[in-house]
């Protein structure tokens, strides 16, 4: 008499449970890729410091964007971060006047939409960082700094930010 067993035999179960379990933390899905994102709201102006409420942005992002632009000083209106799970969609409040709707698309991709005024200005997918910008009527321009913030840099802003 031959001793076959079964697969599903109570002498394999703790062996395939385990093995099931192995495969399942070690190989299974990769888990999902949380974007924690940091939204800068920028204001490019020839108005010096002393006529303007808002303190100067970041001197890298300002030297980036002064290297392409024509405006002397930029302002930090708004700094937040907020978290967007992969393959959902976040609204981020920029100003009274401007809301950015963020979609994780992972490794880096996001799709965007930006909205002024209650109106769609613009929509596209970009690969972080990147800079949205938009010319205003009194000779100033706004833009949108957003990179993808370093959990380990201590940065504690949240999505109600810093205005």
């Amino acid at each position: 008499m031959s001793r076959h067993t079964h697969p599903a035999s109570p002498r394999r179960f703790p062996a395939l449970f385990l093995l099931a379990l192995a495969l399942g933390l070690a190989g299974g899905r990769a888990p999902a890729a949380d974007l924690r994102l940091e939204a800068k709201l920028i204001w490019g102006a020839n108005d010096g410091p002393a006529t303007v409420k808002y303190n100067l942005a970041d001197p890298a992002l300002a030297a980036a964007l002064r290297h392409n632009f024509k405006w002397t000083n930029y302002y930090e209106i708004t700094n937040l971060t907020t978290v967007i799970p992969l393959q959902q969609s976040r609204d981020v409040k920029m100003s009274d006047r401007c809301t950015l709707k963020i979609r994780n698309l992972g490794s880096g991709q996001v799709a965007i939409d930006c909205i002024a005024r209650g109106q769609q200005i613009s929509k596209g997918t970009n690969t972080l960082p990147l800079i949205l910008g938009s010319n205003e009527t009194n000779k100033t321009a706004w833009f949108v700094s957003l990179r993808a913030a370093d959990a380990a840099s201590g940065d504690t802003a949240n999505q109600e930010g810093r205005k």
